[in-house]
């Protein structure tokens, strides 16, 4: 075997080794590499759970939805606690905060 066959051998040989080295680089750190590909598998869990988590929000709103046109008591109920209004026989107490009424001493 002659030196420029050696040599050419050689120059083979790295030139794979070279190409071998540079499509595992690519196949790990490109935009559609490994790393990317495990990022967005993270991603896809994390929408698919908050994705779970809306669908059950609107069952519970869809529930309530048909309770307050369904059942006249539940939306006088929802009106009486939201809005602050009163039956005929209950009275509604205003106290004032400790900290902004009258006579309250003021610490510094």
């Amino acid at each position: 075997m002659s030196w420029k066959q050696v040599i050419k051998s050689w120059l083979l040989r790295g030139l794979a080794l070279l190409v071998l080295a540079w499509m595992t680089y690519d196949l790990i750190f490109s935009n559609h590499g490994y790393l990317v590909y495990r990022a967005e598998q993270q991603q896809v869990q994390d929408l698919q759970q908050q994705l779970k988590v809306l669908k059950q929000q609107r069952e519970t709103l869809a529930q309530n939805i048909l309770r307050l046109r369904n059942d006249p008591k539940a939306l006088e109920d929802l009106v009486h606690q939201n809005l602050g209004y009163l039956y005929p026989d209950e009275f509604m107490m205003i106290m004032p905060d400790k900290k902004t009424g009258k006579g309250a001493q003021k610490h510094e």
